[in-house]
């Protein structure tokens, strides 16, 4: 193994039971049918993330590249599974 092999490995990982985590909890919610998230959470962190997947692709990092992606797509799911939700309960 070489000397980037290692962190490749714990980043991806890393990513790997972030990921897991977020499905589980994603698809708790969708069981219990309740989600609820803050408006100004999702905006900042939609920001944020999107910031964080520039960057790692400017410095050529994609396990935390690929990351960001994931976890993006993953709030704004959540975000519109929220929103379309409370849209059919009126």
């Amino acid at each position: 193994m070489g000397t980037l092999a290692a962190p490749l490995i714990i980043g991806i990982m890393g990513s790997i039971l972030l990921i897991c985590a977020w499905i589980w909890e994603t698809y708790e919610n969708v069981k219990k049918r309740k989600i609820s998230i803050h408006m100004h959470f999702a905006v900042l962190y939609i920001i944020g993330n999107t910031l964080l997947m520039a960057y790692s692709w400017l410095i050529s990092s994609y396990v935390f590249f690929w990351l960001s992606v994931f976890l993006l797509a993953a709030i704004v799911a959540e975000l519109l599974y929220c929103v379309l939700g409370r849209k059919k309960r009126r």
